[in-house]
């Protein structure tokens, strides 16, 4: 499970007084080298309030759908959205890869993703866009 970045630094930003928030916004000033006028502080608090929020409310949607999946379905998730073929991951955990191919039906049959087709690249990225993208394939209509 990655790392919960954004819900730590949410939780920073949720307990953080007015000091702390410049203090954040000229590391991240100075990070970027370009000066942030003062004016415009308090809408880039805001936005990066904004933009946390909607990542944590994406990390929780993708535990939930990890969740529903048992370990073996929920690690061959994980090495396909790391970029490793179904041959790859067969080898990693000591499966075949008609087993590999098993999981990612089983995944897609408990989350209630429709298959396009039989083509086995096809469905794996399907079933990681839906694990990691729910917003982008909510508005392109699954």
């Amino acid at each position: 499970m990655p790392f919960p970045a954004a819900a730590l630094v949410q939780q920073f930003l949720a307990e953080a007084d007015g000091g702390d928030m410049l203090a954040l916004l000229d590391m991240i000033s100075k990070i970027a080298k370009q000066d942030v006028p003062w004016h415009l502080r308090a809408g880039l608090a805001d936005d990066l309030r904004a933009l946390l929020d909607r990542a944590e409310q994406r990390e929780q949607s993708t535990a939930r759908h990890l969740g529903q999946l048992s370990d073996r379905e929920a690690s061959v998730v994980l090495l396909i959205a790391g970029g490793l073929s179904h041959k790859s991951i067969s080898l990693k955990l000591g499966i075949t890869p008609r087993t590999v191919r098993a999981h990612i039906e089983n995944s897609l049959a408990k989350l209630g993703i429709k298959r396009i087709g039989t083509d086995e690249k096809t469905d794996s990225r399907l079933l990681v866009a839906h694990i990691f993208l729910p917003d982008l394939m909510q508005r392109i209509g699954d």
